[in-house]
């Protein structure tokens, strides 16, 4: 009886991940979870509940059918100009300000893309972004930014389907390449309020991109998996590919946990721009783990 109920909860899970309402829509950012439970309960059905057994399948394959072409993806390095990139959603109430601080020390990025920054990081991180040009944008809530780069940066804070910053800029670096620069953070999917102005955020911020010059790279804790509606949209709209495919699933939220994490932190870059390296960083006492990109221009 309990392998029976487990797998009409397993197709009746997968039903609802095509319902586009919250919470039903949050099924859809742990696909990967849900396809490994599917593998353990459709060898289960075919023993102990064999008329269950094709509803389960049928359910595995199509989510399989979802996450496959992404996980099985192939990197696009080139030759170039190596440019380093280090994104992290810091976390505003965090104050491990060493922790970063030393990862931006050890790494040597050329940019730095911070999110949830509130203004004590802008301070503890001022002598190792010394050499850095910089926008930082205050907010005394979670939605703080920072866009640091060796080089020279020109830009502002743009409200792009709401009251929710991104930092929009030119950035021309000391090795050569200038490019244009978007920092962002929706709103999370808690609710059905904040889902909504997430799905307006990101719209708008798909617009936004559309009007930029390229080569264009978009840094973001964009709250969407890359198998949700959200990103596949975002992504569709802009015409960005992302920097994580063939590099793995590079899980980044929650920190805490390596079984429910999901990839929610993202660097996203016009197409022609190559991908020579991508890993999710240590530790740095937020509840995100930061992402480390080699770039080719």
């Amino acid at each position: 009886m309990t392998c029976v109920f487990a797998a009409a909860g397993f197709v009746l899970v997968g039903v609802l991940a095509f319902v586009p309402i919250w919470p039903c829509s949050l099924i859809e950012h742990f696909r990967v979870q849900y396809l490994f439970g599917g593998i353990a309960i459709v060898a289960a059905t075919c023993r102990l509940a064999p008329r269950w057994f094709d509803a389960a399948l049928i359910a595995l394959l199509v989510d399989l059918a979802i996450v496959a072409p992404d996980l099985g993806a192939t990197a696009r390095d080139k030759q170039g100009t190596h440019v380093r990139l280090l994104f992290s959603n810091v976390l505003a109430t965090n104050t491990s300000y060493d922790k970063v601080a030393a990862l931006i020390a050890e790494t040597k990025p050329d940019l730095v893309a911070l999110v949830e920054t509130r203004a004590p990081w802008f301070e503890k991180l001022a002598p190792v972004l010394a050499g850095f040009q910089r926008i930082e944008h205050v907010r005394a809530d979670n939605f703080g930014l920072g866009l640091y780069a060796r080089g020279r940066v020109a830009g502002r804070a743009e409200h792009l389907g709401g009251d929710i910053p991104t930092l929009v800029a030119e950035v021309t670096l000391e090795r050569g390449p200038t490019l244009t620069f978007v920092v962002t953070h929706p709103w999370p999917p808690v609710n059905t309020w904040t889902q909504d102005r997430q799905t307006e955020h990101l719209a708008a911020l798909a617009h936004r991109i559309r009007e930029l010059r390229g080569p264009v790279v978009l840094a973001g804790d964009l709250n969407a998996t890359p198998w949700s509606r959200l990103f596949r949209k975002l992504v569709g709209t802009t015409g960005l590919c992302d920097t994580r495919r063939g590099f793995g699933y590079q899980g980044s939220f929650p920190a805490s946990s390596a079984i429910v994490r999901v990839p929610i932190d993202h660097v996203l870059v016009s197409c022609d721009v190559g991908v020579r390296d991508r890993a999710i960083g240590p530790d740095v006492g937020s509840d995100h783990l930061p992402v480390i990109v080699d770039l080719v221009f």
